[in-house]
Parts: structure tokens; C-alpha cells; sequence
């Protein structure tokens, strides 16, 4: 695994004495070695206001040491990626699944929300 990234979480929200303002924060769950792989093998056809688009998903490969507590609803940003530094900034949301006996990797499929 190339690639660097973070996944955070959502930790609430406090409020800003100095402002009045509830600022929300999150916390880092996970920062270390990534993998991020756009697309699938099989796409589907979506209708979406009488558009058709093609929705395919996407998957983050995660060590299998250290990402235990990684969840769906965390957020995986790109931090670092020597191969295509277009890729740095990319977020993504984490979807339910990853788990499976004898894994060499956590794989989770992800909707990318931000380029």
C-alpha cells in the first residue's frame, strides 16, 4: 500500500466560547497506509431526474493490524499518494461490510464525497 490517509469521525460538536457558535469536530480513528481503487468490476444503472448515470463502487483496502476500530460512517481522506498526487484530498464515507476470515486486508466499499 502506496498511499497515505486518515479516517476520522464524527466527535460532536462544542461551543465556541468566543464566537457563540457550535464548531463540530471530529476524531482520527486511523492514519496510516492506504489502498483506493475507483470503480468496480460490475456497474449499475441508476435513474436519477431523468438522467441514467452509472454508479459503480469504489473500495479502500486498510491493513487488517490497527483499523480495528474503523467503522461505516468514518471518513477516508487521501493524505499522501507518490503515484498520483491528484488523488491527495480525495474523501470518501465508509459503507457497512470489510469483515471476512483469513483477510490480508480490510476492504471497505466507499462513496467518494469530495474531489
Amino acid at each position: 500500500m502506496d498511499s497515505t490517509g486518515r479516517i476520522t469521525r464524527n466527535g460532536g460538536r462544542t461551543l465556541d466560547p468566543n464566537t457563540g457558535q457550535y464548531v463540530y469536530t471530529s476524531d482520527v480513528v486511523y492514519e496510516g497506509p492506504c489502498e483506493f481503487k475507483q470503480g468496480g468490476t460490475q456497474a449499475a444503472n441508476v435513474e436519477s431526474a431523468g438522467q441514467l448515470l452509472t454508479a459503480q463502487d469504489s473500495i479502500l483496502k486498510l491493513p487488517v493490524k490497527g483499523t480495528e476500530n474503523v467503522e461505516a460512517g468514518d471518513v477516508w481522506e487521501c493524505t499522501a499518494n507518490p503515484l498520483d498526487e491528484a488523488l491527495v484530498g480525495l474523501k470518501a464515507t465508509l459503507k457497512p461490510g470489510g469483515a471476512q476470515t483469513f483477510a490480508t486486508s480490510r476492504r471497505f466499499v466507499v462513496e467518494v464525497i469530495s474531489t
